[in-house]
Order: structure tokens, then C-alpha cells, then sequence
């Protein structure tokens, strides 16, 4: 399977696994329960910012996938990169 294969095959993946209605309602569950719309500092733990940021960089790739532009994919032909960055 080729790099842009494998990209395809990802976000399509991603978007059947959120998409939908109670797809929805779990990546909605997801996404506060991963403090996306939070901070993640924690003025008495650093473990637990640390704890906070590692929850939320979970969402934010799920985000990452599910507004992937496949536009990007000539990119990823022209670079050394196995995946664009955003």
C-alpha cells in the first residue's frame, strides 16, 4: 500500500468512526472528556497538566484526521514526509 493509500485509508477510517449520530454524540463525549475546549494547566500538578495535555493532543488528532485535507496528498509525493502536516 502506497503513502497516499495509506492516508486515504486512514481518514476515511476516521470518518466512519465518527460520523453519524451516535457517532457524533461519542466524539462529542470525547472531546470534553479529552479537554479540547479547556485548559490543561493544573496550578498544583504538573502531572496532571502533563496528564491534561497528553488527553487533549488524543482529540486533537482525531480532529487532525477528520478535517484532513486530501488536497494535501501531492504534497506528501513532492517531501520525504510520510504524513503533511497541517
Amino acid at each position: 500500500m502506497t503513502k497516499n493509500e495509506r492516508i486515504k485509508q486512514r481518514v476515511s477510517d476516521f470518518l466512519l468512526t465518527f460520523n453519524g449520530v451516535q457517532n457524533k454524540r461519542t466524539y462529542d463525549y470525547l472531546a470534553e472528556f479529552c479537554l479540547k475546549n479547556e485548559c490543561t494547566f493544573d496550578k498544583d500538578s504538573a502531572r496532571k497538566s502533563d496528564f491534561n495535555t497528553g488527553a487533549r493532543a488524543v482529540i486533537l488528532e482525531i480532529d487532525r484526521w477528520l478535517n484532513f485535507d486530501l488536497s494535501k496528498l501531492e504534497e506528501v509525493e513532492k517531501t520525504e514526509n510520510e504524513e503533511p502536516e497541517e
